[in-house]
């Protein structure tokens, strides 16, 4: 594994097209929002990260403007019959309801995994480190 990460930022519909292709065609993907909540009643989307294996078994991943591309497009992933993999996805399923319409018709939380293998509050740096002795910089969490 390498210490540096690469990743493409998107911020063209045509672009967010091909990389929703690119993941759809694979068995599963990770997804993980950002999102402001301050003095608002929904929770405004402003990051889409998407993560993938190719077929060459390197990663990719992607950065989404949701304000610049038109995020709904994700919705033909989300009903691909393929695997999100989430972490704690409560709040990113909430964000992804208001503003794509639609969540992931198959998704595997590891937070909810975790706690089904002993863990109590199973935090991603305590996934990582418990189970692939990965200690991510603070901040890198």
């Amino acid at each position: 594994m390498t210490d540096e990460l690469t990743y493409r930022w998107i911020d063209d519909d045509g672009e967010f097209a091909g990389v929703i292709d690119e993941v759809a065609a694979r068995s599963r993907y990770a997804i993980d929002t950002e999102f402001h909540r301050e003095r608002t009643y929904v929770p405004a989307l402003a990051l889409v990260q998407l993560g993938w294996e190719r077929a060459d078994g390197s990663i990719e991943i992607a950065l989404v403007d949701p304000l610049a591309v038109d995020v709904t497009a994700i919705d033909r992933l989300f009903a691909a019959d393929i695997e999100a993999v989430f972490h704690a996805a409560q709040q990113d399923l909430d964000v992804l309801t208001h503003t794509v319409g639609s969540i992931p018709r198959h998704f595997f939380d590891t937070q909810i995994a975790g706690g089904f293998v002993g863990y109590g509050t199973p935090s991603l740096s305590a996934l990582l480190n418990g189970e692939l002795s990965i200690n991510p910089p603070k901040g890198d969490r």
